[in-house]
């Protein structure tokens, strides 16, 4: 009798021991398009195959990827993640990232993308956002130049995400060309051009865009940068900040999407840096963002808290709601440094975007401040 309760007194030690030193759940990544929306539809773009055109299909993704443990998606988050080179490959930023679409491409010049390339190496820019307990929330987007081939009513998107230690998360979106009745036949028609008049200054209407923060996740926490000048991507804040517009008065939110009197190398982006501190970005006019904190750039500029930071976005694009409103969304990846007062531990981002009838709707979201300074620190890739 002794020797039976001694040995059950151990065995249940043991099993307190085992239970107290488990070894940790492991997670695959969680992905998700987060744009377009599902059930939206996109347009075709003017570009067939031998006479391409910048006037493609015109809408953006953007993923959202969420790790749940301490493995890392590898990630370089940038400005500027794009190497069109490597098309077919991976995109060294990212190289756990894989987007496929089950249709051909017509790219800009003419030329084809067959059915099922990677595409990752044609993303635009990607960034970073510290979310509660472990694991972060990578976002990654791309305004999509290319066109859609005539005769393909539908195709579908699939996006996967491959951590450090090969466990793979995967998400997929099918999508629905819209053409007939009027209706634009690229992204950039959708939208009209930007009015140089615009007034933006007006106070909220119920009746301008419904306009929606994305990114960061919320809830999340974002990095500072450092307090001297950044130098992205190497050492900023590099948090994602999408920026979500829908048109319910079918006034037209006026948007140069794709970059047009842009050289082509740059073209599908929106970035005006020239503008940064003085006025609207010009490539779309009714976008108003800001932050209650000044924002430093790396060539050593200020953005003063409640300034402009249109100016400094990355990418827009455009696609049909399933309401039948067009949806435009902006997206930015924050290459500066957060200067924050002593003792303020949170950002206010708010966003406005006003309509070519100057309508306005607004956002806002506050953010709390991760203890990373460095947003590069969030993904480290050893």
């Amino acid at each position: 009798m002794f020797n039976r309760l001694l040995l059950i007194g151990i065995l249940a030690l043991l099993a307190t021991a085992c239970a107290d030193h488990r070894e940790p759940e492991n997670f695959a990544p969680t992905v998700r398009i987060v744009s377009p929306v599902a059930n939206a539809r996109v347009t075709r773009g003017d570009g067939r195959p031998g006479a391409g055109s910048f006037n493609g299909s015109g809408f953006e993704i953007n993923v959202e990827v969420v790790t749940r443990d301490s493995v890392n998606v590898i990630t370089n988050e940038s400005l500027n993640i794009r190497n069109t080179a490597l098309l077919g490959n991976v995109n060294p930023n990212m190289p756990g990232l894989t987007v496929l679409f089950d249709t051909d491409l017509v790219k800009p010049d003419g030329g084809i993308i067959p059915k099922n390339t990677n595409l990752a190496a044609l993303f635009n820019i990607a960034g970073t956002d510290d979310t509660p307990g472990p694991g972060v929330t990578i976002w990654t987007g791309w305004h999509v130049l290319e066109s859609i081939p005539v005769g393909v009513g539908q195709f579908t998107i699939t996006v996967s995400v491959r951590d450090k230690a090969g466990k793979t998360g995967t998400d997929k979106i099918t999508l629905s060309v819209a053409e007939g009745n009027g209706i634009a036949t690229s992204g950039q028609a959708l939208t009209p051009p930007p009015s140089a008049t615009l007034n933006t200054t007006g106070p909220v209407d119920p009746a301008g865009p419904v306009v929606t923060l994305l990114a960061p996740r919320d809830p999340s926490s974002v990095s500072t940068g450092p307090k001297t000048s950044p130098t992205p991507p190497t050492n900023a804040s590099l948090f994602f900040i999408q920026v979500s517009a829908l048109d319910i008065s079918r006034a037209g939110i006026g948007v140069n999407e794709n970059g047009e009197g842009r050289d082509d190398a740059t073209r599908g982006t929106i970035v005006d840096p020239t503008q940064s501190s003085k006025g609207p970005n010009r490539y779309v006019t009714g976008l108003n963002v800001t932050f209650d904190v000044p924002l430093l750039q790396p060539n050593g500029n200020i953005i003063v808290a409640g300034g402009n930071l249109a100016p400094v976005f990355n990418i827009a694009g455009s696609e049909l709601d399933p309401t039948g409103y067009v949806r435009t969304t902006f997206g930015w990846v924050v290459g500066g440094s957060l200067l924050m007062p002593v003792g303020k531990t949170s950002v206010t981002i708010t966003a406005r975007v006003t309509d070519n009838a100057g309508k306005t709707g607004s956002a806002t979201r506050v953010v709390q401040i991760s203890p990373v300074v460095n947003g590069q620190a969030l993904t480290p890739n050893s």
